[in-house]
């Protein structure tokens, strides 16, 4: 009996340890991870540096958090060691690019201060909310209206700095200046990373209040540009940098690319009567732009005969199937010429030159009729030559994106035409541009003119002409007859 009653103790013994060991593992497993402090970190947390940072952090002096996008966002939960009549001390926390997903604990902290730039949130209280001060931001701008730009072609950005910026909203509250001093300014242009190629060309910068020059350093180092040494901008001022760039004629830059260009800065501020440098300020970021550039196709109608001392009308139909304006058109009409007939004896007579619509139809806005020898220019070479030059001049012979140029002119056959004989002009654009002359970076198109390609909608077109007897002398046949 004893020996069974021990026998009988002993696996209840082991069962109850077995039980009690999955139960210390769920209660261990209860006790939260201690936070990590910030200041034991170096004050820093970069996601570039350190990409899985720590799933507790204790704000325990100023930190910065940067470089968490959201490719990689911040889940760290945050909590501050800022207990009221335990530790008074009040911190500043940056955010710097980060996209913040964490949790923060942020009841009875006021005094600290969240410096939040360049990044979002999505979890946030509005305790913590209460924290966020306004930012110092650059208002990065396009060209007024433009939305485009072509290889070749410069255009100018323009940086007001600065605007204040409610990182909460994610809009300017004042784009008049900010409150503040700001101090040591320094800008950073990357022009490689905008999505396209670009090159610089030139800037100015000065005082919006007055337009004079701003004295500044400035750097170019393989298209990353600095502007630095700036005096203080002080509260309500503004400076402004214009940068005129071009996009380089570069297998990159492709009709229909977008891109947009980042300008990035820090500087020195008072918050709270307490001095901080270097500040990340709100980038200035452009809206935007598409790369376009022209393309030109020809179509070249008249009639199907043409009778010998009989004017007959053609028409040279060029619409731009591209996505930018055509500049300085030039188009060569070459007439026929042989021993069955042509028509390149009698000088072209031109009747009308306009830009329309798509539809062929409506006129476009502010281009009216074409004058020749001013807005086009006018040439003939006779035989043996035979060729019809004519050049787009002004603003108001350009064709935009889906517009056409219709020019109409009358010519004769030659006298030595004969009856039935097939005669064949190819006309076609030659070369256009994609700015106007006064660029001289502009970049041409040509187009060959060969057979005019029938049957293929290019820059070039055939047309077939029948020559018949005049009217008259078909007459007089048929009454002897």
């Amino acid at each position: 009996m004893i020996s069974n009653d021990i026998n009988n103790v002993r696996p209840r013994g082991r069962w109850i340890k077995i039980l009690l060991f999955p139960l210390a593992l769920l209660l261990l497993s209860a006790i939260p991870a201690r936070a990590q402090s910030c200041v034991a970190m170096g004050g820093m947390i970069d996601g570039f540096v350190n990409p899985v940072p720590p799933s507790q952090i204790q704000i325990d002096g100023n930190c910065t958090f940067r470089n968490f996008p959201a490719s990689n966002p911040l889940t760290t939960n945050i909590s501050f060691f800022t207990n009221p009549g335990n530790n008074n001390e009040r911190w500043l926390v940056i955010f710097d690019n980060v996209d913040f997903i964490g949790n923060m604990a942020c009841n009875a902290v006021l005094g600290n201060h969240i410096w939040f730039v360049n990044g979002s949130f999505t979890t946030l209280r509005p305790s913590c909310q209460n924290l966020f001060i306004p930012v110092e931001k650059i208002d990065k701008q396009n060209p007024a209206g433009q939305t485009t730009a072509a290889i070749g072609v410069p255009f100018t950005y323009k940086l007001t700095i600065p605007v204040l910026f409610d990182p909460q909203t994610g809009t300017v509250i004042n784009n008049q200046g900010s409150p503040n001093d700001l101090h040591s300014v320094v800008v950073t242009d990357d022009l490689n990373a905008t999505g396209a190629v670009l090159s610089y060309v030139s800037h100015t910068a000065y005082w919006k209040s007055s337009g004079t020059p701003v004295t500044h350093s400035f750097s170019n180092v393989g298209g990353v540009l600095t502007f630095s040494n700036f005096p203080i901008i002080p509260a309500g001022q503004q400076i402004v940098i214009d940068i005129t760039v071009v996009l380089k004629n570069d297998p990159a830059n492709t009709p229909g690319t977008q891109f947009s260009n980042t300008a990035k800065w820090e500087f020195g501020r008072l918050i709270d009567d307490i001095f901080y440098q270097p500040l990340p300020g709100e980038w200035g970021v452009t809206p935007p732009m598409t790369i376009v550039a022209p393309n030109l196709v020809m179509t070249k109608t008249g009639p199907t005969t043409m009778a010998l001392g009989q004017w007959a009308q053609f028409a040279l139909d060029v619409q731009n199937t591209g996505s930018g304006d055509a500049w300085n058109v030039t188009l060569l009409d070459r007439f026929p010429k042989g021993n069955s007939g042509g028509t390149c004896s009698t000088t072209p007579q031109i009747l009308s030159a306009q830009v329309f619509q798509a539809d062929g139809i409506t006129p476009v806005a502010a281009k009216g009729p074409l004058v020749p020898g001013t807005d086009f220019s006018i040439s003939y070479a006779g035989a043996p030559t035979c060729e019809l030059t004519l050049t787009m001049l002004t603003a108001a012979s350009t064709i935009g994106a889906n517009q056409r140029l219709i020019i109409t002119y009358r010519t004769q056959l030659d006298a030595n035409s004969q009856t039935a004989a097939q005669l064949t002009n190819v006309a076609g654009a030659i070369q256009w541009f994609n700015g106007d002359s006064s660029i001289p970076t502009r970049k041409s198109s040509t187009g060959p003119l060969t057979n005019g390609t029938p049957g293929i909608l290019d820059n070039q077109d055939a047309f077939t002409v029948t020559a018949a007897l005049p009217l008259a002398v078909s007459t007089q046949a048929t009454e002897l007859l």
